[in-house]
C-alpha cells in the first residue's frame, strides 16, 4: 500500500505515443488473479468531500479518501483494509495487464482498444504519498462524493452478478486492475477519464477536448485556489 511517485512512462517515445502509454499502465506481477470479494463496511461519514488529482507526467490518477467513498463503491474499502485512500486510474487493458513491454507494446499503445481502471490504496493521504508537486486537492460540491463513487461505479464492466471483473494486477502491491464498460482511444485516455470523473461530482470542468495531463491541471486549477482559501 505504500506508494512512491509514479515513474514518467514515455521517457523515449513520441509526445503523443508517450501520452497514451503513460495513461495505460505499467507491466503487472506474475502472482494468480482471484476474482475479489466485494463486502461493504458501511456508510461513509457526511459532510462535504474532497479528491486529489493526482498527475505524473502524461498521466492522472484521483484518490479520493476512503470516508468520502459511497456505495456502491464501498466494497473496495473492507477489500483494502487499513487504507487512508484509493486511487483509481484509467488506462489501455491490454497495456496494464502486460508483464513485459516490447517496441511493438508500446506502437500499439496508440491504437484503440479495451480500456481497464487499475484500484490501489495508500495508507496515508494523497499528498503526502505523492508530494505537493504532483497532487492537487478539490472540494466538491455538497453530494459530490456519492456522485463521483457511482460514476467510477459506472465506468466498472460487471459480470453476470453484477460484481466488477479483475483482469489483472496493478504496478503496486495489491493493486487490481478492473474491465472497464468504455474503451481506450486517443480521444478516451486517462486524462479524458479523470475529468469526466471531475465532472460527474459537480464540479463545473468540460471534458470534451481533454487529452494531456496539462489541460486538466489548468481545467482543475482553479477549484483547488478555492479549496485552499476555504481553509
Amino acid at each position: 500500500m505504500p506508494r512512491l511517485t509514479r515513474p514518467l512512462r514515455c521517457a523515449a517515445a513520441g509526445a503523443l505515443l508517450g501520452l497514451l502509454a503513460g495513461c495505460a499502465g505499467a507491466p503487472a506481477p506474475s502472482a494468480p488473479l482471484a476474482q475479489p470479494r466485494l463486502a461493504s463496511p458501511g456508510p461513509p461519514a457526511p459532510g462535504s468531500g474532497t479528491v486529489v488529482l493526482l498527475t505524473h507526467g502524461w498521466h492522472t490518477d484521483i484518490a479520493v479518501p476512503v470516508t468520502k467513498i459511497s456505495e456502491p463503491l464501498r466494497g473496495f474499502v473492507a477489500r483494502f483494509g487499513h487504507a487512508r485512500t484509493i486511487v483509481f486510474g484509467y488506462g489501455k487493458r491490454s497495456f496494464m495487464t502486460s508483464r513485459e513491454h516490447t517496441v511493438g507494446d508500446w506502437l500499439t499503445s496508440i491504437l484503440p482498444g479495451a480500456g481497464a481502471l487499475e484500484i490501489s490504496a495508500l495508507r496515508t493521504d494523497a499528498t503526502t504519498a505523492y508530494g505537493a508537486s504532483h497532487s492537487m486537492t478539490l472540494a466538491l460540491p455538497p453530494g459530490g462524493e456519492a456522485r463521483l463513487s457511482a460514476f467510477i461505479w459506472q465506468t466498472l464492466r460487471k459480470d453476470a452478478a453484477g460484481q466488477p471483473v479483475a483482469v489483472g494486477h496493478g504496478d503496486f502491491p495489491g493493486s487490481l486492475v478492473f474491465a472497464t464498460a468504455s474503451g481506450y482511444d486517443v480521444s478516451h485516455t486517462c486524462n479524458t477519464w479523470s475529468a469526466q470523473a471531475l465532472a460527474a461530482t459537480g464540479l463545473p470542468i468540460r471534458a470534451d477536448g481533454i487529452t494531456f495531463s496539462s489541460q486538466i491541471d489548468a481545467a482543475a486549477a482553479p477549484f483547488a485556489a478555492r479549496a485552499s482559501a476555504a481553509r
